[in-house]
């Protein structure tokens, strides 16, 4: 089979050069290194024998679990990154009755065959002769994936083969070699021969080359040809990693604008507002949250058990009167659990069910997941304690807050942007 590759052969062996030198590459870790990789070809020559018998003695299971198919795939999924999935090609998918080798006969004793002749072989054409003549069978479901086991029976003859190893031959050498087609597994493993060859920095035993490959395609090693690639999935990791900090922090942001209007409506309306004390130093628009915030509990709170005054002391917002009883409790639930807030307030409603009023806060899309948490068992079986929970939505709150600030004289104002559990508008 003609293979034409264009790469320079100076440019081969540089590159090549590099690669060796990389630790933290599969050549390295894997190739070199690697002692479960020198284990594996006695073991899989030990378990490929093992189910020639079985095929050939009719006790090969009809499943691949607990048969010497798995044993073998067990033993090459071990060898690190590079064969890790390699065991699902051959497990068996009910549904599709792929890969035809479980309930077919015929085709077992093909695949037997085959794996048989390899390991009495001793010429390289009689191996390629043997695949070929298993491809001609066109079981379904078998595909080059088999390559994964013939590399551990001849490493000089048969590469591995997976995703990432054509995509990096794709990429090295411009080719389109697919995934799936045994006449693109014998392209792939004769440009990869003649990488070696031109490159001349790797043995025979296509393992080396192998890796270079899959690191490249992997993205793990960059070169001219697939630094595009990289680039462009880099920025997009990028891109994603900054979202999902700025949405992180403008979750934040949002809590915090929510709680400094909260606070500042308390104060102007006749309350003392408390801010939650961990909260205190963070900044709304210039301004400090604790400097809208009582710097201390009230004495009352205080004077509970550490333990309760602590988780009190993480409420959102609290509004209490002027002999410091407690009148509203807030949770602002932007994002986070919504019950682990009704929790803190319910400590607090345990201490003080007289007159206190208590608010889920939250952005508009979590509208029916607060009306779900209100009408949990716990709430519900307490009437006394349901009656003194609403909520409200932000954009009425940040809607309203100027209007409330001017015009209110204590919680009641309130009202017309409370929600009852049930959703209905206190009004």
């Amino acid at each position: 089979m003609v293979v034409i590759i264009t790469v320079d052969n100076t440019y081969l062996t540089d590159v090549f050069n590099q690669y060796k030198t990389r630790e933290n590459l599969l050549y390295q870790t894997w190739f070199i290194k690697s002692e479960k990789r020198l284990r594996a070809f006695k073991r899989v020559r030990k378990y490929v024998q093992l189910f020639i018998k079985h095929v050939n003695n009719g006790t090969f299971p009809t499943d691949f679990k607990n048969s010497a198919l798995e044993d073998i795939m067990d033993v090459i999924a071990e060898q690190t990154e590079i064969f890790k999935g390699a065991k699902h090609a051959f497990m068996w998918k009910p549904k599709l009755r792929i890969p035809d080798i479980y309930e077919n006969r015929e085709n077992q004793l093909a695949f037997s065959h085959c794996l048989d002749q390899i390991l009495k072989a001793n010429q390289e054409i009689k191996m390629l002769l043997t695949v070929n003549i298993l491809t001609e069978k066109k079981i379904r479901g078998l595909g080059p994936a088999v390559a994964n086991i013939l590399y551990f029976l001849e490493p000089t003859i048969f590469p591995p083969f997976n995703t990432a190893i054509v995509n990096g031959y794709n990429y090295l050498t411009g080719s389109k070699i697919r995934l799936g087609k045994w006449e693109d597994y014998f392209k792939l493993r004769d440009g990869m021969i003649e990488l070696n060859c031109r490159g001349g920095q790797f043995s025979k035993d296509l393992g080396a080359i192998s890796a270079f490959l899959f690191d490249i395609g992997k993205l793990n090693y960059i070169v001219r040809e697939n630094e595009e690639e990289y680039i462009r999935i880099s920025e997009s990791n990028t891109q994603k990693l900054i979202k999902k900090k700025l949405e992180k922090e403008d979750s934040k942001n949002v809590h915090q604008k929510i709680q400094y209007i909260l606070a500042t409506l308390g104060n102007e309306i006749g309350y003392h507002a408390w801010i939650a004390s961990n909260d205190h130093n963070r900044m709304v628009d210039g301004n400090r949250l604790g400097d809208v915030s009582l710097p201390l509990l009230p004495e009352k709170i205080y004077q509970l058990p550490i333990s309760l005054s602590r988780t009190i002391g993480l409420i959102d917002v609290i509004w209490f009167s002027k002999n410091g009883e407690p009148v509203c409790a807030f949770e602002v639930e932007k994002s986070t659990s919504i019950i682990s807030g009704m929790n803190r307030m319910d400590d607090l409603y345990s201490i003080h069910q007289e007159n206190l009023m208590m608010y889920i806060v939250s952005p508009n899309q979590r509208e029916e997941e607060i009306r779900a948490q209100f009408n949990r068992p716990h709430y519900m079986r307490n009437q006394n304690l349901h009656d003194h929970l609403r909520y409200i939505l932000f954009t009425d709150l940040e809607k309203h807050a100027n209007f409330m600030k001017k015009f209110g004289k204590d919680f009641t104002i309130l009202a017309p942007i409370s929600h009852y559990p049930s959703g209905e508008l206190v009004r």
